[in-house]
């Protein structure tokens, strides 16, 4: 809500903390006196503006000024784009052998880091196939194999994994309604890669250490959840540690 008798039309500065990812208006020396004095006394409010600042994320988590073309953009060769549809169509289709093997090179490949953003965006996709646990697994694989590579910067993506990860371990999942389907089996492979996650790179992300533990602790202290949730959210604590 505009403020009565701001006209000022310099958008507020934000400055950031160094603790966290935190970020605040940076509050200005005012003159009293030549505020006092001044006769361009504004009249009723101001307009309502808001100025956008972007930034990009490279593939090693790194901030690019603002106007630059994003690595993950620029970057895209027609080599890396057939690499992503193949190596996207080999793990989510029908032969083993081919999915073991674009598994193996997502895990070793030094030259994708421009490939990141696509392939945890096809990772977040967890939620549209909820009701196949085979593809689910199969997506916990690429983030699997993300996450190992160790020439990739995953940076502020991690959130985005961690989140995709937990849904699998944490949510009823359609999959879950017929108990013919071993649902846990896909609940503790959840577990072993956000533990995998949180050791390898929890140092990246401010706050993620409680974020994972808070959403653990809710669930498991929520007596609505069926009891594949609250599985979940054991296995999940079990595999961070007994700490």
């Amino acid at each position: 809500q505009a403020v009565c008798g701001y006209g000022s039309q310099d958008s507020l500065p934000f400055r950031a903390i160094k603790e966290g990812e935190l970020f605040f208006p940076e509050d200005r020396e005012v003159n009293l006196v030549e505020l006092a004095l001044a006769t361009n006394i504004p009249k009723g409010c101001a307009e309502t503006a808001v100025r956008v600042h972007v930034s990009y994320l490279d593939g090693k988590g790194n901030l690019e000024p603002q106007g630059a073309v994003p690595s993950a953009v620029s970057t895209l060769t027609d080599d890396l784009l057939k690499y992503y549809q193949h190596v996207t169509r080999a793990v989510l289709g029908d032969d083993p052998h081919l999915m073991k093997v674009a598994l193996q090179d997502l895990q070793t490949n030094s030259k994708i880091a421009a490939l990141l953003p696509y392939f945890v965006y096809v990772v977040s996709g967890v939620k549209s196939v909820s009701h196949d646990l085979e593809q689910l697994h199969r997506l916990l694989h690429i983030a699997r194999s993300l996450v190992q590579n160790p020439f990739l910067g995953l940076g502020s993506y991690v959130r985005s994994l961690v989140a995709s990860v937990m849904y699998c371990a944490l949510e009823p999942l359609a999959a879950s309604i017929n108990p013919l389907n071993d649902h846990w089996t896909l609940r503790d492979y959840a577990a072993m890669l956000l533990s995998r996650i949180f050791w390898t790179h929890g140092d990246l992300v401010s706050g993620l250490y409680q974020q994972i533990l808070l959403s653990l602790q809710k669930v498991l202290a929520d007596p609505v959840r069926p009891l594949c949730s609250h599985y979940g959210a054991v296995v999940g604590l079990h595999a961070l540690g007994w700490r």
